[in-house]
């Protein structure tokens, strides 16, 4: 898989979350949503597969392990993530920060998610990442994104393009 691919994946599997989200709920639509699931972690999975050589699928991969903590599964269609996926992922990410390779933009990203400590719970044995999380500033979020380029990113960019805080 391609981040290009697991983008159209990603872009289907919402749409189907927010018209099931916005019907009367039945045991058919509950069971479709289980199937979105199944099909998030997969998207997941193939994230975790990549980001050691794709600071996309890294970035991407951070984020659905983020949001599937922060945001309830049944807005995002993401739930129960692979406990290997997002460890290869945090792995990843500890790498880059023990070897200062995380780009500016994973860095901002990473501090923001350092908001929500409680996500990195069982990370706490990840020395460069334990100091990002002690260290977070706002000082390293930006006031603007591309939002046209957001729009290709998946959920995620979905995500950067919705808040206010960053400037059209």
């Amino acid at each position: 898989m391609t981040t290009e691919e697991l983008t159209k994946i990603e872009n289907e599997l919402y749409s189907a979350v927010i018209e099931i989200y916005n019907q009367e709920q039945t045991s058919e639509l509950n069971n479709r949503l289980m199937d979105i699931f199944i099909s998030y972690r997969q998207v997941h999975i193939d994230y975790s597969d990549l980001s050691k050589q794709n600071d996309e699928a890294l970035k991407r991969g951070l984020f659905i392990q983020w949001y599937a903590l922060t945001e309830p599964s049944y807005l995002t269609g993401i739930e129960n993530i692979d406990q290997d996926a997002e460890a290869i992922i945090i792995d990843t990410i500890e790498e880059r920060i023990c070897n200062n390779t995380l780009d500016k933009e994973l860095k901002w990203m990473l501090n923001y998610y350092a908001t929500w400590d409680f996500v990195f719970d069982r990370f706490k044995n990840r020395k460069g990442l334990a100091q990002v999380l002690a260290n977070k500033t706002d000082y390293l979020f930006p006031t603007k994104v591309d939002r046209e380029s957001m729009k290709k990113r998946g959920q995620m960019g979905r995500y950067w393009n919705s808040l206010a805080r960053l400037a059209k």
